[in-house]
């Protein structure tokens, strides 16, 4: 180190109030890690809420248009209540949705029949089909979920409740034996479809069970086709629609705009309500956080341009004997660079011994939970404490250029 530079950092610690120092850091350090808590804990949430049947399950809700006497009416004249393509339009543009789909539904006839003990069960059946990507079964091929008009067979899934219904309603009343989902995905199904001067029979199987929709579904493009073949009218509008909330755009504005629109809500509700109500809090927790590190940057900066404001003459003479003001700036641009990074590093730190110890005790509640990587929250560190050193830095020698500069003329 130069003698000019010790005369420098002589002159810094002639002036420099270590209780300052030490208060910006405990603030700091507080503020630093209740950001790097909540952010790592709302990325938590976020991935139990991609999971099915969690706590909080995917925004998905089922959107229809009301049935009411008017409607009913309607429906006898041959009018239905369904969506015009400029209001499925205005929903997809709706800063709280990710995607919508629309519900095909069968125009033709449907036989189905199956054969369990001594029972012959022949019942007339509807089917619907929505994109495969609103679908909540998962298949390890995706020939699982295909048919073809012209082939034999066609796979079903069908809603889990309607299971528990023959399981706990139907089948105990009537002295028949309960079914297990995984007896049902063997059991063999008959299906006549029948319209336009067309008939076939396919052979059907259960391959899934959903959660999200209550419907019998199948293949979108078989039903898409089928209605082709087989449709004795044309494609009408959509009357009923799958849409894909994201939590990030407010699921409160989301409900307040159905219910503005006067559309009718199938779906999880309470659930939309929980993931902004969870996504509040956190959201409130890193601001708070992020409040307290600001004002502990403010802090800091402020001592430090006390400081400087203090020691203007000795900075002016600095700069007349020659001095540059990035020599002068220097101790103070050390000083608070290296403050910025060790608080920031070290409340990584922290979070990171202590948060795992926190989650693995919430996860005893919710054991659909997982910890989602670290790594992200010691970028999320080192990006903040790049940012206060360049806020510094910007700030003093600003400040150290406008006094020695204006003061020595």
């Amino acid at each position: 180190m130069t003698n000019r530079m010790k005369l420098l950092f002589k002159l810094l610690r002639q002036n420099l109030s270590l209780w300052q120092i030490l208060g910006f850091i405990v603030a700091n350090l507080l503020g630093g890690a209740i950001v790097l808590v909540g952010t790592q804990a709302y990325r938590d949430f976020d991935r139990f809420m991609e999971k099915e049947n969690g706590l909080l399950s995917d925004g998905y809700v089922v959107v229809t248009k009301p049935i009411n006497g008017l409607s009913t009416f309607g429906s006898l004249l041959g009018v239905k209540p369904v969506f015009r393509e400029n209001e499925i339009h205005q929903l997809e543009e709706h800063p709280s949705v990710k995607d919508v789909g629309v519900f095909t539904s069968a125009n033709f006839q449907i036989r189905g029949s199956f054969v369990l003990g001594d029972l012959n069960i022949s019942t007339d059946l509807f089917m619907e089909s929505v994109p495969d990507k609103f679908i909540d079964v998962k298949f390890s091929d995706p020939k699982e979920w295909h048919a073809d008009v012209n082939g034999t067979f066609i796979p079903v899934i069908i809603p889990r409740k309607y299971l528990n219904i023959y399981n706990y309603g139907y089948a105990s009343t009537k002295g028949l034996p309960q079914l297990g989902e995984g007896l049902t995905s063997a059991f063999p199904i008959s299906i006549r479809i029948r319209g336009n001067g067309y008939q076939r029979t396919y052979d059907a199987r259960i391959v899934g069970y959903t959660d999200r929709l209550n419907t019998v579904l199948v293949p979108d493009s078989f039903l898409q086709e089928a209605n082709r073949h087989f449709g004795q009218k044309k494609a009408e509008p959509a009357s009923r629609l799958i849409v894909a909330t994201s939590v990030d755009g407010g699921s409160s504005s989301f409900l307040d705009y159905l219910t503005k629109q006067g559309y009718s809500i199938e779906g999880n509700l309470e659930s939309l309500k929980l993931q902004t109500l969870v996504h509040g809090v956190l959201w409130v927790i890193i601001g708070i956080g992020g409040m307290v590190s600001v004002l502990a940057f403010v802090l800091l900066l402020v001592s430090i341009q006390l400081l400087i404001e203090k020691n203007k003459d000795k900075f002016v003479n600095l700069y007349s004997l020659g001095y540059s003001v990035p020599q002068i700036a220097s101790p103070y641009l050390l000083l608070v660079s290296g403050i910025d990074i060790f608080v920031w590093l070290l409340s990584a730190s922290i979070v990171t011994v202590a948060y795992p110890r926190l989650f693995a005790f919430i996860s005893l509640i919710s054991p659909g939970l997982r910890l989602a990587s670290l790594f992200p929250l010691w970028l999320l560190a080192l990006l903040l404490a790049s940012l206060f050193v360049l806020m510094h830095y910007w700030m003093i020698r600003r400040q150290l250029r406008r006094i020695c500069i204006t003061h020595s003329r």
